[in-house]
């Protein structure tokens, strides 16, 4: 079957030890149709990104590695702004034939700017995990706004495991928004759905702040950012930007890091998941989201209104001018192979029903 494997069958592969590590996998980690990465033991700071391919991890870290840590559980180690390191994952996989990967950063992780990428030992692709593959995982990270201080045991990315291309095509996609809508327009008519290639065209809110607050701009030369901080002050790492309605659109200055909205909503069924589908250079200079994975339940609820995506934005090379609705990006939608044991929001998921909302650690 083409299809997105879901939390009771991540929790099988766990018992069976497809999936296993040392430490136990904690029930947190499971997602309605991803699982939580750790960092394992060990982290080395790298001269510059690599990928294995043939050589292999080890012996691409005895040529770039230029220096090597102990991760401890109650110490954090701070990661250097702009430093490029490379961790070990704690969970291995021992996957069933047919049975492949992908993976992004968690939504926390891309709302600090952190740049995460997997790689398997011998990979020649960033993200992706081949069918059947057999071996440890490592995550490459590269904080680019803030210095952040990690412990061992904790969640930077998630993996999504598939068997098969699970992605609606035009014509299901279609007959999904015409019976029960998956995406909205912020006046609540059905997004349209593109044809080529297949998805829903998502852009950018200007208007429709919160507290008059259209974005945030990340500082820099900020103290350093422990993941497990809930109480962080937002004006000691962002500046807000205010809705202006009179002006032409928000410019954003090459290589620093914003944060915005879309003007679409999203409810997504217990049946699908979704996925950001990676940036498109012919939209402009610049980097739309971190994060891809949307789980089955986000914007669920008893409304009907559906969430907001939060876009992490970042410019290059040139200074570019964000105007209000302009379309940034698309998402693809995927079959589930079981409606979850488990959606989104179940536990109290720090961004279901969001608006603009930065990383769960500001208060």
């Amino acid at each position: 079957m083409d299809a997105i494997l879901v939390s009771q069958q991540l929790r099988a592969l766990v018992a069976s030890g497809a999936i296993r590590s040392l430490y136990p996998v904690r029930p947190a980690q499971i997602q309605p149709s991803s699982l939580d990465l750790r960092l394992g033991a060990r982290i080395w700071q790298l001269q510059c990104s690599f990928l294995p391919g043939t050589a292999g991890v080890e012996r691409r870290l005895g040529r770039l590695a230029l220096d090597e840590q102990r991760l401890d559980v109650d110490k954090p180690t701070v990661l250097r702004h702009r430093g490029v390191y490379l961790a070990e994952v704690e969970e291995v996989l021992e996957l069933p034939a047919g049975v492949h990967g992908r993976a992004n950063p968690k939504s926390s992780t891309g709302r600090l700017d952190v740049f995460v990428r997997l790689l398997t030992e011998h990979g020649h692709s960033f993200d992706l995990v081949p069918a059947g593959y057999s071996g440890r995982l490592f995550l490459e990270i590269t904080p680019q706004s803030f210095h952040v201080s990690v412990r061992r045991g904790d969640c930077l990315g998630q993996l999504r495991l598939a068997e098969g291309r699970p992605a609606l095509g035009v014509e299901a996609l279609r007959a999904r928004q015409e019976a029960a809508p998956v995406c909205y327009w912020s006046d609540g008519r059905p997004a349209i759905v593109s044809d080529d290639p297949p998805g829903i065209q998502m852009s950018v809110d200007l208007h429709d702040g919160i507290d008059g607050i259209a974005g945030y701009l990340a500082l820099r030369h900020r103290p350093p950012i422990d993941l497990s901080r809930r109480d962080l002050p937002r004006d000691r790492y962002w500046t807000s930007l205010p809705v202006d309605r009179s002006s032409d659109g928000q410019v954003l200055e090459p290589e620093q890091f914003y944060i915005f909205a879309t003007r679409e909503r999203l409810c997504i069924p217990p049946d699908l998941c979704a996925e950001l589908v990676p940036y498109d250079a012919t939209k402009g200079e610049l980097r739309t989201h971190y994060a891809g994975f949307i789980d089955a339940g986000f914007g669920l609820d008893n409304t009907g209104r559906g969430a907001r995506l939060v876009l992490e934005i970042r410019t290059h090379d040139v200074p570019f001018l964000l105007e209000h609705g302009q379309p940034l990006f698309r998402i693809e939608l995927l079959r589930n192979a079981e409606v979850p044991d488990q959606l989104y929001g179940d536990d109290g998921s720090n961004y279901q029903m969001q608006g603009l909302k930065l990383a769960k650690q500001f208060r």
